[in-house]
């Protein structure tokens, strides 16, 4: 009993602190799309892997609003379009649309 208890204590303590670092999350404007995604992906995957499954939506909402503004036309075009994408469709798109705000500026 006091080792099950142990284990869940620590389990929490960890569930804890990769979500407060995944909900606190905000990429920076130089950052690139790709080393983001897979910050944002490891976060999520730890948590599965401790018990915690978010819903897909929720998932995708919370990438989204962590975007800064230089993305925001890529959000505005997913709400627009009303798109329910999974994580890697959002991911594609996202890396897509920073494919093309590169070419505008060069």
């Amino acid at each position: 009993m006091y080792l099950k208890e142990l284990f869940d204590e620590a389990s929490r303590t960890k569930r804890y602190e990769i979500s407060k670092e995944l909900f606190r999350c905000k990429m920076t404007k130089c950052s690139l799309v790709n080393t983001y995604i897979l910050k944002m992906n490891g976060y999520i995957e730890k948590l599965e892997q401790l018990g915690f499954v978010m819903d897909r939506k929720l998932s995708v909402e919370l990438v989204l609003q962590s975007l800064p503004q230089n993305v925001l036309q890529s959000i505005m075009n997913y709400h627009m379009n009303k798109l329910d994408n999974t994580l890697p469709e959002l991911f594609n798109m996202l890396k897509t649309a920073e494919e093309a705000l590169i070419k505008e500026t060069i």
